[in-house]
This record gives structure tokens, C-alpha cells and sequence, in this order.
């Protein structure tokens, strides 16, 4: 049976993110939960035949260690799912003023910055997971609370659970699933591709180069980020996103005009998550 990694404890998103790969591909039906993000992406064509990873948040933006990884792995992207991202706050109490501990994930925290701002005397603990802080607040003490994902609280018999804590009611994270083997191109599917270039040599408009090969054949770019190569100071990867499948001529003739000064690898091409 295929297995799908995932990043755990269980009650993640991204164990939810892993479970609708599984509804949407049926001959998936087995979750493995990895403790880190580098353990996950290692467990793919091992353990594991795929792999499911948050990648960007409409809140805090890309996951850069994800990019990284999948810079210096052979991994692809076959498939992308959007989530919904809703947070509630479970708490060991029954009013919020006797909140003194909050556990909360460190993206979680940037999310939910405004709720955290009405618990005035609490001190707020940083955890790996949410899956974590809900673990502690289970084993926690009169006056602990933890901000987990909203999905995670349904009979989970708190003393006090407050719903909708996020500051952006409409928060949303994209997750990729990896795995080795491209997507096959079908006409009428709707993809997108992910892209990482290296500037070759680094002069005055190389960037705007790059962009307008992409432009003069009316590729939509959905997305640029830019993230150090850690080989020099002012050396940056750019990871691209684009509509359309590599397979495409004009995909294939702007990457090969691209090609020509920079060096070009493709992540990916899949099917395009529908907009929620």
C-alpha cells in the first residue's frame, strides 16, 4: 500500500492536508506523521511514495525551508492542495483572564497576533507543532492554553474554547505533495509549473531579462521569490511559479531563452489547485 508523509503530531494541517491527498488519489490511503520537515522530505521515495509539505501561507508567505530542500532534492511536485486555515484557543479555565501560559506555534503566532494581544498577563511558549501545543495543554495545568487548529477542538471536553481566533478569517495555506516521477501533461487540465533560476552573470537588468521572456509570450507568473544561495553574499535562487505545463511550447521556448544566461531547473508541473 503507497504511504503518504506528512508532517505530524497528529491534528496538523498538514496531516489534514494529507488526508485530502488521499480522498482526492484513492489508491493513497496510508499516513506516515514525521516529526520535522527535513525528516519528512527524506522519507519520500523511501518509506514513503509521497510527500505533503506546507509551502506558503496567505499570511506569513512561502515556507523557505520547504524551497530550500526541494532545491537540493531530485523531488518534484505532482499535485497542490489550499486549505483553509482557522485557529481556536483551548484553555484549562473557564474565563480568559485566567489564561497565564499560552502555547502557541511560531507561524501560528503571526496569525493570531491580535487574539494573543487581549490575553494581557499571559506568557506566550513557542512550540514545533500545533500538534504540540495541543499535547500540552491536554497535560497542562489550571490556567494553560494552547491555539490549535480549529478542526482539532470538536469534543475535546476544554474548559474554555474560544473559535476564530485568527486575525484574517479567510486565511488559507497552499500545500505541495513531492514525489519523483513528472505529471503527465493532459490538453485541457489546467497546471501550473515551479521553476528555480541561478543569475549567471549578475549585471544591471538580468532580472528584468528573465521577466520579460516570460511576458513576450504571455506567460502568467503567479509568483517570485528570491532566496540566498549561501555560497556568497548577493547570490540569489529565484523560485518561480507560472501557469501553464513545461510541455507547452511556449513554456518550453521562454525557458529555453532563459536557459541561454542562467541556469534553469524545473520543480514540477501539476494540476492547479481550484481557488477556495
Amino acid at each position: 500500500m503507497p504511504a503518504i508523509a506528512a508532517l505530524g503530531p497528529s491534528q496538523t494541517f498538514s496531516e489534514r492536508a494529507a488526508q485530502a491527498y488521499c480522498a482526492k488519489h484513492s489508491e493513497y490511503t496510508a499516513i506516515r506523521l514525521y516529526p520535522t520537515i527535513r525528516k519528512t522530505v527524506a522519507a519520500v521515495g523511501g518509506e514513503c511514495e509521497r510527500g505533503v509539505l506546507p509551502i506558503e501561507n496567505m499570511v506569513d508567505g512561502h515556507v523557505e525551508l520547504v524551497l530550500d530542500l526541494l532545491l537540493h532534492s531530485q523531488l518534484l511536485i505532482v499535485d497542490e492542495l489550499v486549505l483553509p486555515v482557522e485557529f481556536a484557543c483551548v484553555a484549562n479555565c473557564r474565563t480568559r483572564e485566567e489564561i497565564t501560559r499560552v502555547y502557541a506555534q511560531f507561524a501560528t503566532q503571526g496569525q493570531c497576533l491580535e487574539f494573543l494581544d487581549t490575553l494581557h498577563t499571559a506568557r506566550v511558549v513557542t512550540t514545533a507543532s500545533n500538534g504540540e501545543s495541543l499535547d500540552l495543554v491536554r497535560k497542562g495545568t489550571p490556567g494553560e492554553a494552547a491555539l490549535v487548529p480549529q478542526h482539532a477542538v470538536a469534543g475535546s471536553g476544554f474548559k474554555l474554547v474560544v473559535d476564530n481566533v485568527g486575525d484574517f478569517g479567510n486565511n488559507q495555506t497552499r500545500f505541495v505533495a513531492l514525489g519523483s516521477r513528472e505529471v503527465p501533461y493532459v490538453k485541457g487540465t489546467a497546471y501550473k509549473t515551479s521553476l528555480v533560476v541561478v543569475e549567471g552573470m549578475d549585471r544591471p537588468g538580468m532580472l528584468a531579462e528573465i521577466l520579460g521572456a516570460f511576458a513576450r509570450r504571455s506567460v502568467n507568473l503567479v509568483s517570485i521569490m528570491s532566496r540566498p544561495t549561501k555560497e556568497s553574499l548577493g547570490s540569489y535562487h529565484f523560485f518561480i511559479d507560472i501557469e501553464g505545463h513545461g510541455a507547452e511550447p511556449r513554456i518550453e521556448e521562454t525557458l529555453a531563452e532563459v536557459q541561454k544566461h542562467n541556469f534553469v531547473r524545473s520543480l514540477g508541473s501539476y494540476p492547479r489547485a481550484p481557488s477556495l
